[in-house]
């Protein structure tokens, strides 16, 4: 009897495109944290580990993969747009701020696209 109940209590996550996204691109992160994509990214890799972890954690609800995008558009995007106000020449290391910044538009645009997925959970 305790078995029987254990099962009806147990939810199974539902993930919707936009948290699939969510979830591949903090496993991306990870993985480009541990072997880099491109010879000139020689930067510390605590920011790609810390971005990959929020973003597979941050995968599991629909809601959280929508602030995880919204946080690497206004995160990375700040970060571009200081190395476009430094007066100096722009470091190779901004396409990988941009390309992280581009991710999370495309999580928004997903998340504007669609409702949140309905499911038994839903409230």
């Amino acid at each position: 009897m305790a078995k029987s109940n254990l099962r009806k209590t147990r939810k199974a996550v539902e993930f919707g495109r936009l948290q699939w996204v969510a979830l591949l691109v903090g496993l991306f992160h990870l993985g480009t944290a541990v072997h880099p994509l491109f010879a000139f990214d020689t930067t510390d890799p605590s920011l790609r580990v810390c971005t990959g972890v929020l973003g597979v954690v941050m995968a599991r609800k629909w809601e959280n993969a929508r602030r995880f995008g919204i946080a690497l558009v206004v995160g990375y995007g700040g970060l571009v747009l200081s190395q476009f106000a430094a007066p100096a020449e722009m470091e190779p290391v901004t396409l990988i701020y941009a390309r992280t910044a581009l991710s999370g538009l495309l999580i928004v645009v997903l998340s504007v696209r669609g409702a949140a997925p309905v499911g038994k959970g839903a409230k």
